[in-house]
C-alpha cells in the first residue's frame, strides 16, 4: 500500500503526508520541516490518530481510512499509544520540576532579603 494526503498546515497551505507499507511495517514521511528533518510533527500524530480535520481536503477521508485499516496499522496504533503515554509521564515530570524550580527560587529570593532561614 502508498497512500498520499495533503495535511492542513499551520498557515493555511497544505503537506504531503505519504504513508507506506511494502515491508510489512508501516511508515510515514510528511513532508514539513519537522518531517523532512525525521522528527514527529503534528501533522503525522493527528492523521494516525485518525483525526479528519488534519486532512487538507476533506474528499481524501477515505485514502486515510484506508491507511487505519492496513493490517499493519494496529501494530503502530499500539506503539503510539505507548509513545504518547510516555509524552504524558514525561510532561508531568516536566511539571513537577517547573514547580520545584520556582519553589527554590522563592525560597532562596526570601533568604536573599531576609537572611537564611532557620531550621
Amino acid at each position: 500500500m502508498k497512500v498520499s494526503v495533503q495535511a492542513l498546515s499551520s498557515s493555511g497551505g497544505s503537506y504531503k503526508v505519504e504513508f507506506t507499507d511494502d515491508t510489512g511495517i508501516l511508515r510515514v514521511f510528511c513532508h514539513c520541516q519537522a518531517g523532512q528533518l525525521q522528527q514527529m510533527c503534528k501533522h503525522k500524530l493527528a492523521l494516525l490518530k485518525g483525526d479528519v480535520k488534519m486532512l487538507y481536503d476533506p474528499a481524501e477521508e477515505k485514502a486515510l481510512h484506508q491507511v487505519l485499516a492496513s493490517p499493519t496499522y494496529p501494530a503502530l496504533k499500539k506503539r503510539l499509544d505507548v509513545y504518547e503515554n510516555e509524552i504524558a509521564e514525561v510532561e508531568r515530570g516536566l511539571a513537577r520540576l517547573k514547580q520545584q524550580e520556582k519553589r527554590l527560587k522563592s525560597d532562596f529570593a526570601y533568604e536573599l532579603t531576609h537572611g537564611m532561614r532557620k531550621g
